[in-house]
């Protein structure tokens, strides 16, 4: 399907930052240097507000929830490839 999902986490020193964003967005970025990639995933624990913001904010679009067998209930978030590139180019 050409899905890729990327995860992270950022020490409490050095949250608030906006570090989760600007990671997240060269990260992206360099995921879609690979043609074959077409959609972007991730997921995020339901009481994970801050990171819920940073990906509503990106534009992914609510798809689903699903549970992790370590942090229990997740979001799942997903963008078309096409849409990231157009919006952040």
């Amino acid at each position: 399907r050409g899905m890729i999902e990327i995860g992270y986490g950022i020490v409490p020193e050095m949250q608030g930052r906006g570090l989760g964003k600007e990671l997240l967005l060269a990260a992206w970025k360099w995921v879609l240097e690979y043609p074959n990639v077409k959609i972007l995933r991730y997921t995020v624990g339901e009481s994970n507000s801050v990171s819920l913001h940073i990906i509503q904010s990106l534009g992914f679009d609510f798809v689903g929830q699903q549970i992790d067998e370590t942090d229990g209930p997740e979001q799942i978030y997903e963008l078309a490839a096409e849409r990231f590139r157009k919006n952040f180019s």
